[in-house]
C-alpha cells in the first residue's frame, strides 16, 4: 500500500492507496491534482533517511507522499 499524508490545520489525515487497483489509483491521483491546485506542496518523503523530493506531477509509485499547505504570511 501507499500513503498520501495531508498536513492541514487540525494535524493529519492518511490516504492508503492501492496502486494495482485503477479506482484506488485514479482516487489517489485525482486527491493530488486537487491539493496542488489549492496550493499545497507535495513531498515524496525519503527512505532511510534520505531527503525528500517536491513533486510537479503524480507519481504512482511513490510509496509516501506528504501535502504540506502554502505558509501564509500576517
Amino acid at each position: 500500500m501507499h500513503l498520501q499524508i495531508i498536513m492541514d490545520a487540525n494535524g493529519d489525515t492518511r490516504h492508503e492507496f492501492d496502486p494495482a487497483d485503477l479506482s484506488s489509483l485514479a482516487a489517489a491521483e485525482a486527491r493530488f491534482k486537487e491539493l496542488t491546485s489549492k496550493g499545497f506542496r507535495a513531498v515524496a518523503l525519503g527512505t532511510n533517511g534520505a531527503p525528500g523530493e517536491l513533486m510537479r506531477s503524480f507519481n504512482p509509485k511513490t510509496k509516501q507522499t506528504l501535502f504540506v499547505p502554502q505558509l501564509q504570511g500576517g
